[in-house]
């Protein structure tokens, strides 16, 4: 009976080499299918938005503001609700709708406010702790870290402008600012209604997702003057149900994924906060007649800038 040879020690060294480079061979193309189906997957997010959008201009002849204001100046002043969380019964959330009482918004000119703003209103953790999926891209990396408050990716384009506490924001969400689609007269397909963002991780020492709270009296308009602060806060978007600017708006002031770090001055009540992305190259961006669109980093900047405003009188189409 003739004897059946095994692998010798070097034909199973071979065949093992022989897989390995197969499988190096494999990974690059399992992780770029990976990531285009993440960026679908945002895109269509931001598709689900506008689509929310013009259904909730439907029934109210408007847009939601970026944010809701209960006060005026002082400690007085609070944010409460944000655009996202009137769109919630337009994104098949409504019964995360259903759960935020209305009623429990602090009075606008009480000091102190007892309700505070929405980050600090307990009557509002049911609802806004809860995830909502198509608030959410799935390309970012950072996990959710607030216990309490579940985060978003997509923010509300304020326009090129800083200042939008006196409502006169030129872009499609402010600050008690409701806006009409008869209103954009740049045209539905020429303005940006919003863009992606990075979910912030709560720690300062990290540099993507942080932005510089300026001191009293500091101007964000001027991007450059924030440079020299240190960075201090990083909390951008860990809120999608409302509070502050840095969880509802972004500037078309610059490009997207600028190297600049972004700045807040709260007592004009000023955000400059580019749009961000984990999508190598650029982010996604919605325009207001609901097309979804991939800018570059590299765009120019009166181009952007352009697209940020309404009704600015610019018609040069960069798409």
């Amino acid at each position: 009976m003739k004897k059946r040879r095994g692998f010798t020690l070097i034909e199973l060294l071979v065949v093992i080499a022989i897989i390995a480079i197969l499988i190096s061979l494999l990974l690059p193309a399992v992780q770029q299918a990976r990531s285009a189906a993440r960026r679908t997957h945002c895109r269509n997010n931001l598709k689900q938005i506008g689509i929310a959008l013009h259904s909730y201009h439907d029934v109210y002849n408007r847009w939601p503001a970026g944010h809701l204001e209960t006060g005026t100046n002082g400690p007085a002043y609070r944010h409460q609700l944000g655009w996202l969380t009137y769109l919630l019964p337009y994104v098949d959330q409504g019964n995360v709708y259903d759960e935020i009482d209305f009623n429990d918004i602090g009075p606008s000119d009480e000091n102190p406010n007892p309700n505070g703003s929405a980050s600090e209103n307990a009557a509002f953790y049911a609802a806004g702790g809860k995830d909502i999926p198509t608030y959410l891209c799935p390309s970012d990396p950072t996990d959710r870290v607030d216990p309490i408050w579940a985060p978003t990716n997509y923010l509300g384009s304020q326009g090129p402008d800083c200042e939008c506490r006196g409502k006169d924001c030129r872009g499609m969400f402010g600050h008690d600012t409701w806006v009409r689609l008869s209103d954009v007269t740049d045209g539905t397909s020429n303005t940006i209604a919003a863009g992606e963002t990075l979910k912030g991780d709560l720690d300062v020492d990290t540099l993507q997702d942080n932005y510089f709270y300026r001191p009293a009296g500091g101007d964000a308009g001027d991007i450059d003057t924030c440079q020299s602060g240190d960075l201090n806060r990083s909390d951008r978007a860990t809120i999608w149900l409302g509070g502050h600017p840095q969880h509802n708006m972004l500037s078309t002031d610059r490009a997207p994924n600028d190297l600049r770090f972004d700045c807040i001055a709260p007592n004009n009540a000023c955000s400059n906060f580019a749009a961000r992305s984990a999508h190598t190259g650029g982010a996604f961006f919605l325009l207001c007649d609901g097309s979804v669109h991939f800018i570059s980093d590299n765009i120019d900047l009166t181009r952007i800038r352009a697209y940020g405003t309404r009704s600015g009188g610019e018609v040069d189409s960069i798409f």
